[in-house]
């Protein structure tokens, strides 16, 4: 994967394509407008998943918007005693993800019920078979979200120590293995952690996951913490 280097006062890096963001969104838009329509207007077994499903593609719509359409404006990091500086993941798009995946979690147990009780109710088995498959796929991150080892964004910058934590990621290096950062431009797109040396590749923090400017972070990994007095 080709990185690139940005230097202070450089031009902002667009990460996530305008066309992207636009795409995802108006597809979540529909799916929901759909879903509320399925709600509203149809009768029977499958009413009660059609507005789960609402819900599951509602906040997913929320949480899109919160990670890709959000406004990325440079600002001052919370500090702590010790002198490290923290940067956590915008609660709204935690907040969404976590609703849509309880919301698709309850729409997989209904249309699997109804799918047992009255097959025929089901006007797309297909799509219904996908979901519960997806939900059961889900369950070993249920499993680390419960057990504490499904993380919320959040870089920490230390004296001694850079953690990164991100999903089913956590890492921890010395500072002064830290050189900075480096443009990752795909899959995910964000900032790769930039190791002296450059033997071992550093953890990719996805542009997504905050609500600063790439740049914000790559200075942030090149600047050394002040230490407490």
């Amino acid at each position: 994967m080709v990185t690139r280097q940005v230097t202070a006062g450089a031009t902002a890096v667009r990460l996530i394509p305008r066309w992207y963001t636009a795409t995802v969104c108006t597809f979540l838009g529909v799916l929901t407008v759909g879903a509320v329509g399925l709600g509203v207007f149809s009768s029977g077994p499958l009413v009660p998943s059609a507005w789960t499903f609402a819900l599951t593609t509602g906040a997913g719509l929320v949480a899109a918007v919160s990670a890709l359409a959000r406004p990325r404006r440079p600002r001052e990091l919370p500090v702590r005693p010790d002198g490290t500086r923290v940067l956590e993941g915008p609660r709204l798009t935690v907040v969404a993800l976590l609703v849509a995946w309880a919301a698709i979690t309850v729409t997989a147990v209904l249309w699997a019920y109804v799918a047992v009780t009255d097959f025929d109710a089901i006007e797309a088995p297909g799509a219904a078979f996908l979901t519960v498959v997806g939900a059961v796929g889900m369950l070993p991150d249920l499993v680390r979200l419960l057990t504490g080892r499904l993380h919320r964004w959040r870089l920490e910058i230390g004296p001694e120590t850079v953690r990164y934590r991100g999903y089913r990621t956590d890492v921890t290096y010395r500072r002064r293995d830290v050189r900075g950062g480096l443009v990752h431009p795909r899959h995910p797109a964000g900032v790769e952690i930039d190791l002296r040396g450059g033997a071992t590749k550093g953890a990719v923090i996805p542009a997504t996951a905050f609500d600063v400017p790439a740049e914000q972070i790559i200075e942030e990994l090149r600047r050394r913490p002040d230490r407490p007095s």
